[in-house]
């Protein structure tokens, strides 16, 4: 194997072990955002992190930093209290480097809180716009995440933490 070859194998397996990184980060989001594992959520954010939710009637809740993701982190809903899934598929990763553009779809699943044994369904859906960086330590974070909300069911919005605009607002 030529040295041009070897290097062009080396940087497809470095590819292919930045986008599963990266994937594996996604899924850790969700795993510690359902079940209100707190450290393992804010592990999933560079200390910078800018993460901002936009919803159809124009309501824009942001948290910044350290400090504005736990406090994402601890109001947000979480079992055993609340039983929801947070799903992403079909992400698409473009790597930079130590960056990447990554764009996720995102489902909310909710589990019924109705004694009669009502059936699960869909809280939300839309996408995750992510920048992600590589630390340091090689492990790859989310700097920054804007959640496009692309469904209009009234009253879920999270007015008490993080909001910039609402509807009455405008």
């Amino acid at each position: 194997m030529s040295q041009n070859e070897l290097a062009a194998l080396s940087a497809r397996v470095q590819a292919l072990e930045d986008r599963n990184a990266i994937l594996d980060t996604l899924m850790q989001y969700g795993h510690a955002l359902d079940y209100g594992d707190v450290e393992r959520l804010m592990d999933c954010f560079t200390e910078d992190a800018v993460r901002e939710t936009r919803r159809p009637d124009g309501t824009v809740n942001r948290w910044q930093g350290v400090a504005g993701t736990r406090e994402f982190a601890t109001t947000h809903t979480h079992a055993p209290d609340k039983y929801h899934k947070h799903l992403v598929l079909n992400s698409a990763v473009d790597l930079h480097g130590d960056t990447a553009d990554v764009v996720s779809y995102m489902f909310r699943f909710d589990a019924d809180e109705a004694a009669d044994g009502g059936k699960s369904f869909v809280w939300g859906m839309g996408r995750y716009v992510d920048t992600m960086q590589r630390g340091p330590d090689g492990r790859w974070r989310i700097r920054l995440r804007v959640t496009f909300i692309e469904d209009d069911w009234p009253g879920r919005s999270r007015p008490a933490t993080g909001l910039v605009t609402s509807p009455e607002a405008a």
